[in-house]
């Protein structure tokens, strides 16, 4: 049975394994794509999600519930993904990407120009800076709102909508650029 997210949270902060097993098995798969592309090594993204969700439970108590749990857990995710970082081999983000892996508005239909695109566009990404390639991420992968975004970086909402805006328009530039093509996924 799903309870609301609120309920999920007050039973686990009570130590109750069935809430915290349901808000693992809601977040997961999110935490794992956007920890991946913070770290663009699946094994590394799975360790530092592991990592995170041992700290979000540890750490329930200082959770605030009338807050939302999403952009507090996905903080952690990227802090902890940042960490595991540095140990990596800095090589390119792999792009044979397994459709399940990626959020729909990155997926191509499975033609092989779509898949080039794609490849092309995750090389754009990974071009940006973390300042603007993380908002990103967070508003496309992770499905967070600006505000949710704003909150989890800690960084004003203006100063969100400002490097979404930046991203968006070096995204196009760089897609522009190779082979003349642009892509308006990300509107």
């Amino acid at each position: 049975m799903d309870y609301p997210e609120q309920q999920l949270i007050q039973r686990a902060k009570q130590g109750e394994t069935a809430a915290m097993e349901q808000i693992f098995r809601m977040h997961l798969d999110s935490a794992v794509r956007l920890a991946y592309l913070v770290t663009r090594n699946w094994a590394t993204a799975e360790d530092a999600v592991q990592e995170a969700f041992v700290q979000a439970f540890r750490s329930l108590d200082t959770f605030q519930e009338h807050r939302p749990f999403k952009p507090w857990f996905t903080r952690i995710v990227i802090n902890k993904a940042k960490r595991t970082k540095s140990r990596l081999d800095r090589g390119h983000l792999p792009y044979e990407i397994e459709e399940e892996n990626v959020h729909a508005s990155f997926n191509p239909e499975g033609s092989a120009m779509e898949k080039e695109g794609l490849n092309q566009l995750f090389e754009a990404i990974n071009s940006l800076d973390d300042k603007h390639r993380l908002p990103l991420l967070l508003k496309y992968v992770s499905e967070l709102t600006e505000a949710e975004i704003a909150e989890t970086l800690r960084i004003p909402l203006s100063t969100v909508k400002s490097r979404l805006y930046t991203a968006r328009q070096r995204l196009k530039r760089n897609m522009a650029a190779h082979e003349g093509g642009g892509r308006d996924d990300l509107r």
